[in-house]
């Protein structure tokens, strides 16, 4: 490659750096503001998946859509084995700790947790939930259509 094709090539690298960082910052920012509006609209949400979550869908005018997801509280992956915190999630879940919680060099929650603390707890559930979760940040995906070129 010649010199001249060397420095045209870095230029258009550059330029095409440029470009994509733009193009992130505003997606970054429209992803933001369909955030905004999604919150502003509670009553179109719909469930979506375990935990509480909830997703709100609209459309474009290609029947594009863009969704925003808000996860429900994720459970956390440990919970230290002694203090405060523990003491009150053993408090809670009462008679029940060694059927909700595994024991490992700290506890965490068993598969199905959810579905067996309500079962087991029943309305205490709600409170033992707020003890072993952690607040998700909402998500935003795109499906697009594919475009099919008329010939």
């Amino acid at each position: 490659m010649t010199s001249a094709k060397l420095k045209m090539l870095v230029a258009e690298a550059i330029y095409t750096d440029r470009k994509k960082q733009e193009a992130e910052a505003r997606l970054k920012e429209i992803k933001r503001m369909l955030i905004d509006e999604a919150l502003s609209r509670p009553e179109e949400h719909n469930p979506a998946g375990e935990g509480d979550g909830t997703a709100w869908t609209w459309d474009s005018e290609d029947g594009c859509i863009a969704r925003v997801n808000f996860p429900g509280p994720s459970l956390k992956s440990k919970i230290d084995g002694c203090g405060k915190a523990i003491d009150k999630i053993k408090d809670t879940a009462g008679r029940f700790f060694g059927d909700l919680f595994e024991q490992t060099p700290s506890w965490k929650p068993i598969e199905g947790f959810r579905m067996e603390a309500e079962k087991l707890l029943g309305k205490g559930a709600a409170k033992l939930m707020k003890l072993v979760t952690t607040e998700s940040t909402p998500r935003v995906s795109f499906e697009t259509k594919e475009i099919v070129k008329e010939a």
